[in-house]
């Protein structure tokens, strides 16, 4: 990792040369408000390129919805943004909303919020309406106020468009006026709220179906209202706040070839409105998004990475999507090195769906070791989703480092993830390979890998010395029962109960002692048994595995 950020440093002050003497040319070639030549087109693809390159050691979103009121714009940036200062942020993605109806900017193209708020609505939503309806008196807005507050303080900010909202299909209030004159351009209707399980797909009914020509155009259309009004360094198309485009996603089928092509269709416009806006700005203006992790999981729910990658339609691939953050390193290597194998960066995403809200992984230490998994697997920084500091908070003066987290106390895990629990309109984008829970079965004997993303006997602090432990949780398990641990082949451990087991079936904890220099920077192979007298069904799993690591 020191050699990286070496490399990082040295790279970025020639990134930042190279940047600031195209844009001088491009500003001289295209004052004129010409239609831009080939030479113009190429410096100005140049000077898009050393933007990309630029350090981003974390990208920050904000979802614009605030749960506090605001009034004037001091009130606003206290909310969630004056918090970044003096931390690793060097980008903010404001959201302003998606599909339509936009509660962080005032659009010309789409609606603004209001129409359908109500008495009965949360009262962040009223709270929202009157800080826009305050800030609009003043001439301005909340993206406006990010953009002025981001430049100010020598920071990015990208304009955060969620591609497919579908919380209108239960918040009236964000359900556009466009959509309801349309329903035909949408996945469902409105009685499919009642009739299925939230883990149904088809209950998120509001979702935008992008095979209808006049649903790309009214997207398109609204990112060109943004490129032509916003002084903006980039844009983000967030594919993963609801990834669900085309109906056969609905049952859980991969889209068809031409869906496929026609989002591709759409990512190469958007490119273009960019563009055109960066020869009138006369500086260049990147394309970010989120995605899933794996370019198989993308291009099944109508997503072509290799594609846009190749034909330099983004600049930047955010990987994950912040479901399972914990132990995504294997797959997270294999986007990174596809992404810089074109030229474009990648950011690996955590945050706090993922962690803390589904995982009950609250402790900065587990943030610690994922990130420092991420930065193994080669990222260029981090992306922080559902994380508002709306006080200071360390990650965002941490996660942004490798050398900020060496040596730092860490808790290594595998993500524990129930697809049968994920809401529906999920489940077609998620990628779990190698997570939990995993079913003994009858062998009883599993298999996991867990990442580790560093040395962590030569990453000690001088000083320390690393303790390491293994705990392991486990269902279906009752007296008599025993684990037997193998770490990368080494000779077998007997796992010790925190407490003993009973003739009762229930979630038990067993901890390894590990020695530290037996771990290794990258896959670990950890070997199960469940040593039994009994025949074990499925009800023998384990849901959680840890490693945790101290420094004494």
């Amino acid at each position: 990792m020191e050699r990286y950020v070496k490399d990082q440093s040295a790279l970025l002050a020639s990134a930042r040369l190279a940047l600031a003497a195209a844009a001088a040319l491009a500003a001289t070639l295209f004052e004129t408000g010409a239609q831009p030549t080939t030479r113009e087109v190429t410096v100005m693809k140049a000077a898009r390129r050393e933007a990309a390159r630029r350090q981003r050691r974390i990208m920050y979103n904000d979802d614009g919805c605030h749960p506090r009121p605001y009034t004037s714009p001091d009130e606003f940036l206290g909310l969630r943004l004056k918090q970044l200062l003096g931390t690793q942020v060097d980008t903010i993605c404001y959201c302003t909303g998606g599909s339509g109806v936009f509660w962080g900017h005032i659009p010309e193209t789409g609606e603004l919020i209001g129409e359908y708020v109500g008495k009965a609505d949360a009262a962040y939503v009223k709270d929202i309406c009157k800080g826009i309806a305050a800030l609009r008196k003043l001439g301005t807005d909340p993206l406006t106020l990010a953009v002025e507050f981001g430049h100010t303080n020598g920071m990015e900010v990208f304009w955060s468009c969620r591609m497919n909202n579908v919380e209108d299909s239960f918040a009236a209030w964000c359900h556009p006026r466009w959509k309801r004159e349309h329903p035909e351009y949408l996945l469902g209707s409105r009685e499919d709220w009642d009739k299925y399980a939230y883990t149904d797909p088809r209950k998120w009914w509001a979702a935008l179906n992008f095979e209808i020509p006049e649903v790309r155009a009214q997207i398109l259309s609204i990112f060109e209202d943004v490129c032509g009004r916003y002084d903006v360094d980039g844009v983000e198309m967030d594919f993963f706040r609801h990834p669900r485009f085309f109906p056969p996603t609905t049952d859980g089928l991969p889209v068809a070839p031409e869906q496929v092509a026609a989002m591709t269709d759409l990512v190469r416009s958007i490119r273009a409105a960019t563009e055109n806006a960066a020869h009138r700005r006369n500086r260049p203006l990147l394309i970010s998004c989120r995605v899933p992790l794996s370019v198989e999981r993308a291009y099944a729910i109508g997503l072509d990475l290799e594609t846009w990658l190749r034909d330099d339609l983004v600049d930047i691939l955010v990987i994950g999507g912040d479901l399972g953050p914990m132990a995504m390193a294997p797959q997270l290597r294999t986007m990174v090195e596809l992404a810089h194998r074109h030229g474009a960066r990648a950011h690996a995403n955590i945050g706090g769906s993922g962690m803390q809200k589904r995982q009950g992984y609250v402790e900065p230490e587990a943030w610690w070791a994922a990130a420092t998994n991420a930065w193994h697997a080669g990222v260029d920084g981090i992306y922080t989703f559902n994380l508002f500091p709306t006080e200071p908070n360390e990650r965002f003066s941490i996660l942004g480092a490798p050398e900020e987290l060496r040596g730092l106390n860490k808790l290594y895990a595998i993500d524990p993830i129930e697809p049968k629990n994920l809401w529906g309109f999920n489940r077609s984008a998620l990628v779990i390979p190698d997570r939990l829970p995993l079913v003994f079965g009858p062998s009883g004997r599993i298999t996991a890998i867990l990442p580790v993303g560093e040395d962590i006997v030569a990453n000690a602090p001088a000083g320390k010395a690393p303790e390491a432990r293994l705990g392991l949780r486990t269902a279906g398990l009752v007296d008599g029962d025993s684990i037997v641990v193998r770490l990368n082949g080494l000779p077998p451990v007997i796992a010790e109960a925190r407490t003993p087991l009973t003739d009762r079936s229930r979630a038990s904890w067993f901890d390894v002692p590990v020695d530290p220099a037996a771990v290794r920077a990258g896959d670990n192979r950890i070997g199960l048994a469940v040593a039994s007298k009994r025949a074990l069904d499925t009800s023998a799993l384990l849901d959680r595995l840890e490693l945790h690591v101290d420094y004494h």
